[in-house]
C-alpha cells in the first residue's frame, strides 16, 4: 500500500522514533486495545475480534505481554 519494501519502511521507522516498524504498530494496538477497555462495554472476544485477532486468547497473550496486565485485570482497574 505505501510502495515501499518493509526494510525501508522499518529504516524510516527508527530514523523518526528510534523503534522499529513492528513496534510502532503493536504500540498502536495496544493503545486502541486499551481505550476499547476502558471506554466501551465490548466484550474482551468482541475487541479482539475488533482488532484483527483471529484468536481471543492470543490476543490476551498479547496484552498481558505488553500491557503486563490480563484485559480484564486493566478494565477492572479503570473502573476503580
Amino acid at each position: 500500500r505505501l510502495n515501499i519494501t518493509p526494510n525501508y519502511l522499518n529504516a524510516l521507522c527508527k530514523k523518526k522514533s528510534g523503534k522499529s516498524a513492528g513496534e510502532l504498530i503493536r504500540q498502536r494496538i495496544l493503545l486502541e486495545a486499551k481505550r476499547l477497555l476502558a471506554h466501551t462495554d465490548l466484550t474482551v472476544a468482541e475487541i479482539a475480534y475488533k482488532l484483527k485477532f483471529e484468536d481471543n486468547s492470543y490476543f490476551g497473550r498479547f496484552f498481558r505481554k505488553y500491557a503486563r496486565t490480563s484485559p480484564a485485570n486493566f478494565r477492572k482497574a479503570q473502573q476503580g
